[in-house]
């Protein structure tokens, strides 16, 4: 029996990233899930793995899934077969572990699980549906890796209480709030932890991530954006997070904390505190995260090995675990940009976010 998968092509050009090709069967370990794929959703570091040639040419396409579990291992426990799951994995860098196959294999630890009435068994329309409440399976393939990467940096990086008393006057500043996990982030800040949220977004985008909960936000394109920012922040920034990550936001989020006498700053590249202009007389702790690591493996990117502390997956698996499953209930993913169906849409995908021709917008399409 065999699968068809999206997979590298090797080729480093924008719409001919992936090619489709037919493999065997993927087989589980003891410790892992196969799912049948229902929905598909691209990210950045879909592309990324393309074009920095951190995966190579046959390594499955692809991080976020959500489908149906047809096997579970004998180790497995809160999952079993005909589960509605999304699931994030570390694709573009293997040729057994990849999201964009028509099936594929899960860790529990990446996994959501759905109450079935949750979620419709309706296919969304090729177009763009609004932003809402997880309800179909192209809403749940949306969600999983940014959700994996917010509870990481919240509950391991910041190290937040969950004491809502005790975030009253600090405030988290979400550099790229109109992002996969910027939308995302600007949910947990308010409904889980209580904090006062500050992000930056293009124009367009502020009535969207207000409506989300961001209590202020400002266009990143104002050349006084920085200083708007910490007039009001007033000192309060204890957080700040850049969800773009490029040197350029690196520097104008920790510019933009000045004025903050503590601060935990974290970027999602790898970007070393070496490459800012700083400030010696500041006291800011920096902070990268690869959300890979959730997994509990190692893992080799940017010429590094990344692997969690005990602690870092103990703070990870107590917000995945706690506060997951009522939080799926209620969170409201990107507005969606629903794609033909095929593996083929795969390089349309890929093409979309590399070009960055989708703004608050998760791309999305079916096997």
């Amino acid at each position: 029996m065999s699968t068809n998968q999206a997979v590298l092509s090797g080729i480093l050009e924008s719409g001919k990233f992936t090619k489709v090709i037919q493999r065997p069967f993927p087989v589980i370990d003891d410790d892992q899930i196969l799912v049948k794929a229902v929905a598909f959703a691209a990210n950045p570091t879909d592309w990324k793995h393309a074009v920095y040639q951190i995966g190579h040419e046959g390594d499955i396409a692809g991080s976020d899934a959500s489908g149906i579990v047809e096997q579970v291992g004998k180790n497995v426990k809160g999952f079993e077969v005909g589960d509605i799951v999304s699931s994030f994995m570390h694709g573009n860098f293997s040729t057994t572990r990849g999201a964009f196959s028509q099936h594929f294999i899960a860790d529990p630890v990446t996994t959501i699980r759905y109450d079935k009435t949750q979620i419709k068994n309706t296919q969304l329309p090729v177009g763009v549906t609004p932003s809402g409440t997880v309800d179909t399976f192209e809403g749940a393939a949306s969600v999983t890796l940014s959700l994996t990467t917010v509870a990481f940096t919240f509950a391991d990086s910041f190290k937040v209480s969950y004491d809502k008393s005790k975030n009253a006057n600090k405030t988290v500043l979400i550099w790229g709030g109109a992002t996969s996990t910027g939308i995302i982030a600007i949910q947990v800040a308010k409904e889980i932890y209580g904090l006062n949220v500050i992000a930056t977004a293009s124009k367009k985008n502020h009535e969207f991530l207000l409506s989300l909960g961001a209590d202020q936000v400002f266009d990143y394109n104002d050349s006084n954006v920085i200083e708007d920012v910490k007039k009001a922040a007033n000192g309060s920034i204890a957080y700040a997070y850049d969800t773009v990550s490029s040197e350029e936001t690196f520097q104008q989020t920790y510019d933009a904390t000045e004025g903050s006498p503590d601060v935990i700053l974290e970027n999602l590249m790898n970007l070393s505190e070496d490459l800012l202009k700083l400030d010696s007389s500041r006291k800011v702790t920096f902070s990268k995260l690869l959300a890979y690591v959730a997994d509990g493996r190692t893992h080799h990117v940017f010429g590094h090995d990344f692997v969690a502390t005990p602690e870092s997956l103990k703070n990870y698996n107590q917000f995945w675990n706690d506060i997951v499953p009522d939080l799926i209930k209620t969170i409201k993913t990107p507005n969606l940009k629903v794609l033909e169906s095929g593996l083929e849409s795969a390089n349309e995908a890929l093409a979309l976010v590399y070009e960055n021709r989708v703004s608050a917008q998760k791309v999305v399409f079916r096997p």
